[in-house]
């Protein structure tokens, strides 16, 4: 069974009104597959994990227009990426092909690439874990695979 997992951990001042607020926080992601595992983090402001959550409520993901987060250091590239989602379509079935890329904060090149296979239901259920996960209603957000 394949599983990516995400943890978000908000910078203290998000919950102190006499502090200047900082939108950014902690993003833990954690994946398994049956081939590979790994798990990772980056400092990532709260809107655009929200953000990422709205845009998986579309049916279908066309495959010229894949669902991708991602978040590193400046370019965002090679050595530079920390951490990316892709979801794509992958067969005419309606399952889905989750591509990620995990690098360790301090450490890039020690990093895991891969990808497992999910269905819209499942992926439904992670929208709205991530929605709960930003309201702080749970603790993690997982996406099941296969």
């Amino acid at each position: 069974m394949s599983k990516l997992t995400l943890r978000y951990q908000y910078d203290a001042s998000f919950f102190d009104p006499k502090q200047p607020r900082d939108d950014f926080g902690w993003l833990a992601i954690q994946v398994q597959t049956d081939r590979f595992s790994g798990d990772g983090g980056f400092w990532v402001q709260w809107q655009d994990v929200k953000e990422f959550g709205e845009a998986l409520n579309v049916f279908p993901i066309a495959a010229d227009r894949p669902i991708v987060a991602q978040w590193g250091f400046e370019m965002q590239e090679g050595d530079d990426l920390r951490l990316r989602i892709e979801i794509s379509p992958a067969n005419n079935r309606g399952d889905l092909k989750v591509r990620f890329e995990v690098a360790d904060y301090h450490e890039p090149d020690n990093r895991t690439r891969g990808y497992f296979t999910t269905n819209y239901p499942d992926l439904d259920a992670f929208r709205a874990g991530i929605a709960r996960l930003m309201e702080r209603e749970t603790d993690v957000a997982t996406l099941d695979g296969r």
